[in-house]
């Protein structure tokens, strides 16, 4: 389901994301694969170079305040999941 495009310019973007290392602080915790056959849920997310294959485009700030979506990253898949599903709507 999310397979990403990042932009560069915070008005072109669909979506502004903030990654955190403080898990307690963020609204979803996502595993980030290579491979697009592999994200199929909100919590498990691709990038892609070609913005029209992509379901969203996102930008990534550095400020959680101004910040749609906080961020935190696994190398686990089994742990992604929403801490905050009120947002779930945003993917």
């Amino acid at each position: 389901m999310p397979l990403l495009y990042k932009t560069d310019i915070a008005a072109d973007a669909d979506l502004k994301i903030c990654f955190t290392s403080i898990r307690a602080e963020a609204d979803l915790i996502v595993y980030e694969s290579i491979s697009a056959w592999e994200a199929t849920e909100p919590q498990i997310w691709c990038y892609t170079d070609i913005r029209s294959e992509a379901n969203r485009v996102v930008f990534i700030t550095d400020s959680p305040f101004e910040a749609d979506l906080l961020v935190l990253r696994t190398d686990v898949q089994s742990d992604a999941g929403w801490q905050n599903s009120v947002k779930a709507g945003l993917l």
